[in-house]
């Protein structure tokens, strides 16, 4: 009779023998390719930024990062892309990194409402101040949208008078959560998509400014794209005609290495924002052939800025119209952008809400990940499966 001991033993053995063939057999197995590794290049960027902006273990409850930069270009988008690199429903808020995100929220919301109090909404405030922290603070769990809604449909100043970013990120704010429309509102939703429709160009794309010529401009087309989202995923027909053109030019501007460019330059942040739109129109860019350029797709395009701590670069050429990014070196700007359009790749693949649809989850995002994960190991015994019959052939 063979002892408990020596029995144990031989099972041992044997799990490590069938280990063994399992990772001899991955050896030989395709590489995986960048879209599999979307979470890693993600919490990548997120500790890259975290690296370049202070000593701390936490970025968003450094009090010199905060003191300097919540309710400012250089924090909110960062909180903004952490923030979205998780799940909402009406239970609350579940991250995947490791922040503090209600030392940020209470800044970054004191920062918006004094600005209001100090500001208010009239034809010369800057009101993508609004929109950025507001869209910050209601991705962080908060709730402004009295602002919101003072800053945009009730505010009478004329939308002709607004540039195509502030009508941009004025509908992306406005469509970002439930908000309800006033009985007799200055304007509706449908106006700003009117505006922005209204100023899109000859050859199919936007530009900050079409009187200027030189053709539209990829960073602008895409964030247009971004804000007309909703309107194309629930199938406007206007909307979906604008945005096909747009899309067509689009595809004419990528690289066969699968970025765009801006001003003559290829860089990641145009890229960053096409792949942000292409998410939020509903389209899957690792799919959709006219945005494949020799084997190469835009989160391909995306990755060639990426750094080896995980951070981005704006460009490798040098771009005189952007004095403050170093050629090949760490650019906060980037690193934010590639980051939050990392995530909303992340969210299509997870079958999360948009980017900048801030309501909570429909879904149970919890079981979705348990399915996704089912899927790959299907996947997987699958591709295990083929690789024993070839051996055995």
């Amino acid at each position: 009779m063979i002892s408990l001991y020596v029995f144990h033993k031989r099972i041992l053995k044997a799990g490590c023998v069938f280990l063994g063939a399992v990772l001899l057999l991955f050896a030989f197995l395709p590489a995986v390719h960048a879209a599999d590794n979307v979470e890693s290049y993600i919490t990548a960027a997120f500790d890259g930024r975290r690296l370049h902006s202070t000593k701390e273990a936490r970025l968003l409850s450094d009090p010199a990062f905060l003191e300097k930069n919540a309710g400012t270009g250089l924090g909110d988008w960062t909180a903004f892309a952490m923030a979205r690199y998780g799940s909402t429903d009406s239970g609350g808020n579940t991250y995947y990194y490791d922040e503090d995100y209600g030392a940020y929220l209470t800044a970054v919301n004191a920062a918006l409402r004094s600005f209001y109090e100090e500001n208010g909404v009239a034809s010369g405030t800057k009101l993508t101040e609004y929109f950025r922290m507001g869209i910050a603070v209601t991705a962080l769990g908060g709730d402004c949208r009295d602002i919101i809604l003072a800053a945009t449909l009730n505010n009478p100043v004329k939308l002709t008078r607004l540039s195509i970013i502030t009508l941009v990120y004025s509908l992306i704010a406005v469509e970002m959560t439930d908000l309800a429309v006033p009985e007799d509102p200055a304007h509706t939703p449908q106006d700003y998509v009117d505006r922005i429709l209204a100023l899109q160009m000859e050859d199919g794309g936007w530009a900050l400014n079409s009187m200027l010529g030189g053709g539209a401009d990829v960073d602008v087309t895409a964030m247009a794209l971004t804000a007309l989202g909703p309107f194309y995923r629930a199938g406007d027909e206007t909307v979906t005609a604008a945005a096909e053109r747009a899309l067509d030019l689009l595809a004419s501007r990528q690289s066969n290495k699968g970025d765009f460019y801006s001003y003559g330059i290829f860089n990641c942040e145009s890229t960053a924002q096409v792949l942000t739109a292409l998410t939020s129109l509903g389209i899957d860019p690792l799919q959709d052939t006219r945005f494949i350029k020799e084997g190469a797709t835009v989160l391909d395009g995306l990755l060639r800025y990426r750094l080896a701590d995980g951070s981005f670069t704006h460009s490798f050429t040098e771009d005189p119209d952007n004095d403050a990014a170093e050629t090949g070196k760490y650019n906060y700007l980037a690193t934010d952008q590639a980051s939050y359009a990392l995530v909303a790749l992340w969210r299509q693949q997870n079958g999360l809400n948009a980017l900048y649809d801030l309501r909570p989850e429909a879904k149970d995002f919890h079981a979705q990940v348990i399915q996704k994960m089912l899927a790959r190991i299907r996947d997987l015994l699958a591709r295990l499966t083929a690789m024993i019959q070839s051996i055995r052939i």
